[in-house]
């Protein structure tokens, strides 16, 4: 597979052994139920100001609570020596933990006091926690002035929704810091810690908030959308108040919205995502500004129809770092654009400082000499680290491992916190310097130090072996993708094989941690293969992590391609001896629902299809989902805001791509599932497969899950999700029913409840 990156030689490095304890004790039982809800996962990290320590958010396994009701705060040393946990059980949902700019003590929101979200302060060597507020509904966000003497938090309903502030060491009483005429919305320090910046609206509508208020759920459609507070409907502006020092002052006016600001580490300009007061706009039309603090003047640096997100100044506050869409031209691969602060009004003086690497990009962090770009790269089924000179368009691969990594905590100077699993590993958090990085091996031996081992439970499990897979499509295009093997596998056997389908379709399988169940879209590969089957995991055209000519080739012909690239990796692993032509399926949830419904409608090769929250008929979701803009790009091939893209431009050709025109072609017995308040995919989609199948014969089951939006958090609903899939294939495959079984779904439930006790 060809590698997307600066044909200038480069050093690759080799993950020695970042993981040591992958298979350290032998594997006792095969992946059940019960191991897709043990697995904890790692959040929010923050680095102490000695770079000595980190607090992170740990959300434990839990059933039948979602598991962030129980999300507690950890504490770790850098060096790997300690890893406690500084809050414990089942006290409150623990979150957003931040250290004292002295280091001496942290503070974090917990809802444990039934009275909203309130924020509480603890010692850095632990003892109890105090309550440092108590406002009703609780607080929305909260932060400390740059020497820790002041705390400002946001906290009130409607119209009182304000910025307080408080000693730092949450002594004394509170006092209101804004008195504004409408709700503030967020605020940020700024640099220099002694001035907070804020957004609000110049209006709102305390009627509506009055009707919401008192139980009128009643209200005017919006765009088709029926979430409260989508959309904002009035301009908002960016203020500054110096607490203790006066009213606060207005920066920006005008009929638009703040979005998004980030200040300079010099103080002298505010960069700005700013955006139409329209309730039917996207976040195209959002641009980037700079703003002058002091005399209020904005210039604008963006005018494209893509959308920009700030990475951040330099350390100097002489450049800065967005990202957006290649070449500003649309959707695809993205590019890290930086331009200096004193540059010339205009677009044309962005440098794209990743330009020769034509791959995914995933967040953006300056070197502490401002520099270089630090940023997690696609790499196929794994996720390197790489850098980018600000001065060139070279690109240098850092490392090479089988993994995926994720950049956690970074600041220029500071130690780097990275996440990394693979295959076999959950996500455990690693220290290490940018230079340790990039020398000339990694690994705990090479300065790299593992500071988690959130999940000790894998090493009691039976893991399958997962490896990558290429196999050449239709028209000669190499293509890629994760084959997970039964356990046991024995090569003189061919298998039933499961062909799991990614969503996006602009993401990619990579080579993460597969037993887990808190995600549709993400793969349960341990779990299929401790059941005997095989599963396949292709990245068909239109994934990611390939580059981008890859990524967008299904525009204008959404199947074509991708359904070659399916079908060519299935009969691959038919011909490596693995796969049984004759024992089948197919599933996937979002874009992966979509390829399993035209799956249904053009193939018979499959015995049972498991399809969740995918198409059928594109011109009725366009007026029914939250995302027009994808739909105009896929199937109106244009992605701009003034484009002829959509439906009534040409119904011919948004009715040849939807799955329900064939439906009569439709032989394979079909399990579907919807969640009832999906606004991505909504559930009239599955009805109209559903009904047609009834009425043509086709065995078919539909599973609605209420009250869930596009991904199912519920964990009952997780477990019928999965039990339902199962029993699908086993019934239609091996001939082994019922397809579900209420009682035993009741049982399952309670051995996983009682064995996470």
């Amino acid at each position: 597979m060809q590698r997307y990156i600066s044909s200038a030689p480069f050093p690759v490095l080799v993950l020695l052994a970042l993981l040591p304890w992958s298979g350290a004790l032998e594997a006792q039982e095969p992946v059940g139920y019960a191991d897709l809800f043990r697995q904890a996962s790692i959040g929010d990290v923050t680095v102490s100001p000695d770079g000595a320590r980190i607090l992170y958010t740990l959300t434990p396994a839990s059933f039948p609570d979602p598991p962030n009701r129980h999300t507690q705060i950890h504490m770790a040393a850098l060096d790997g020596s300690m890893d406690r946990a500084m809050t414990r059980g089942r006290d409150g949902a623990n979150r957003d933990p931040r250290w004292h700019p002295s280091g001496e003590l942290f503070g974090f929101t917990s809802n444990r006091a039934e009275n909203g979200r309130q924020l509480f302060f603890m010692p850095v060597d632990g003892g109890e926690a105090v309550q440092v507020t108590d406002v009703d509904g609780g607080i929305h966000d909260w932060g400390w002035s740059g020497d820790g003497e002041t705390l400002v938090y946001l906290a009130g309903r409607g119209a009182d929704r304000q910025l307080r502030m408080k000693d730092g060491r949450g002594e004394g009483n509170s006092q209101p810091l804004t008195e504004h005429p409408t709700p503030i919305e967020s605020f940020e320090w700024r640099e220099d810690g002694e001035e907070v910046l804020f957004t609000a609206g110049d209006d709102w509508d305390e009627a509506n908030h009055r009707r919401r208020d008192e139980g009128f759920r009643a209200r005017p459609l919006q765009r088709g959308l029926v979430f409260d507070d989508f959309l904002t409907l009035h301009p908002s502006h960016l203020w500054a108040v110096r607490p203790g020092d006066g009213e606060p002052r207005r920066l920006t006016q005008g009929d638009f919205i703040v979005h998004g600001f980030e200040d300079s580490p010099r103080g002298d300009r505010i960069a700005l995502i700013v955006g139409p007061v329209d309730p039917h706009a996207d976040t195209r039309p959002r641009e980037v500004y700079l703003l002058n603090p002091e005399s209020g003047e904005r210039e604008r640096l963006t005018d494209n129809d893509v959308s920009e997100s700030i990475v951040g100044f330099s350390p100097s506050g002489s450049h800065l770092a967005i990202s957006a869409g290649r070449d500003f031209a649309g959707p695809g691969v993205n590019d890290l654009f930086v331009r200096a602060v004193e540059s010339p009004p205009g677009q044309d003086h962005w440098r794209p400082v990743t330009g020769a690497f034509d791959n995914d990009i995933f967040g953006g962090v300056w070197s502490e000499d401002g520099d270089r770009l630090h940023f997690v790269g696609a790499d196929g089924v794994n996720r390197q680290l790489f850098e980018a000179p600000i001065a060139d368009e070279e690109v240098r691969q850092l490392t090479d491992w089988r993994g995926v990594a994720n950049i956690h905590a970074a600041e220029p100077g500071a130690p780097v916190v990275l996440g990394f699993e693979d295959p076999e590993s959950p996500q455990d958090l690693w220290a290490m310097t940018w230079d340790q990085a990039a020398g000339p091996t990694t690994g705990e031996g090479a300065g790299w130090t593992r500071i988690t081992d959130a999940n000790p439970w894998v090493e009691s499990v039976q893991l399958a072996r997962t490896e990558t897979l290429r196999w050449t499509s239709e028209d000669g295009t190499e293509v890629e993708g994760l084959l997970v093997y039964p356990l046991n596998h024995d090569p003189e056997r061919r298998y039933p094989l499961i062909t799991d389908i990614h969503g996006g379709p602009a993401a990619a399988y990579v080579n993460s941690f597969l037993p887990t169940s808190s995600n549709p879209h993400r793969a349960y590969g341990h779990f299929f293969a401790a059941h005997d089957y095989a599963l396949f995991l292709p990245n068909y055209r239109g994934s990611s992590h390939y580059g981008h000519e890859f990524q967008v080739e299904i525009v204008g012909d959404y199947w074509t391609r991708a359904t070659e690239d399916i079908h060519t990796g299935i009969d691959r692993i038919i011909e490596m001896g693995l796969a049984h032509p004759d024992s089948l399926g197919m599933m996937g949830w979002s874009a992966g629902g979509h390829w399993s419904n035209w799956m249904l409608v053009t193939t018979d090769r499959f015995q049972a299809i498991a399809s969740g929250a995918g198409v059928a008929n594109w011109i009725s979701l366009y007026g029914q989902t939250d995302n027009q803009a994808s739909r105009e790009w896929y199937l109106g091939r244009d992605p701009s805001l003034d484009g002829e893209n959509q439906p009534w431009h040409d119904f011919d050709h948004w009715w040849d791509e939807s799955p329900l025109k064939y439906i009569q072609n439709a032989v394979t017995p079909t399990l579907f599932h919807y969640p009832q308040a999906d606004q991505r995919i909504p559930m009239p989609q599955g009805q109209e497969l559903h009904l047609a199948l009834k009425k043509l014969g086709v065995p078919t089951e539909f599973l609605v899950y209420p009250d869930e939006l596009h991904a199912l958090q519920d964990p009952r609903n997780q477990l019928v999700k999965l039990m339902g899939e199962m029993g699908w294939f086993e019934t239609w495959i091996r001939g082994e029913g019922p397809w579900l079984d209420w009682n035993r779904v009741m049982e399952v439930a309670d051995e996983i409840e009682e064995g996470l006790r």
